[in-house]
């Protein structure tokens, strides 16, 4: 095993910033849709991350996973392409959701992570 390496002044505070961030702006709340549900930002919970998982056959996957997605730092008709994208397991979305919902398919579970300061 090597040796731990020291944190540099000037990297000590990127580090600093972003336990910060972590700290006072992600809540750590998270959500988990199933097929068919949909989610809505209340006050200051939107989405930053989520995380799509197959249940079953993978071979049998639907099309779609999601109805609808609205985000604001994301435009509308970018928000149409990720909608009729195809995703694998495991593999993740990033942006500053404010609705999401999913499509009827049996096997689908969408985990939402929030961020509820809105930094």
């Amino acid at each position: 095993m090597s040796e731990p390496t020291n944190i540099t002044n000037n990297a000590a505070t990127i580090y600093g910033a972003d336990l910060l961030y972590e700290q006072n702006c992600k809540c750590g709340t998270i959500e988990v849709l199933s097929g068919g549900e949909t989610w809505t930002a209340g006050d200051g919970d939107n989405v930053w991350r989520m995380d799509i998982l197959f249940s079953g056959d993978i071979s049998n996957r639907p099309a779609l996973i999601f109805q609808t997605l609205v985000a604001k730092n994301i435009s509308a008709s970018d928000c149409t392409k990720l909608i009729a994208a195809r995703y694998l397991s495991g593999q993740t979305i990033m942006g500053d959701f404010t609705s999401v919902s999913t499509n009827a398919a049996v096997g689908i579970t969408v985990i939402l992570y929030k961020d509820c300061k809105q930094s």
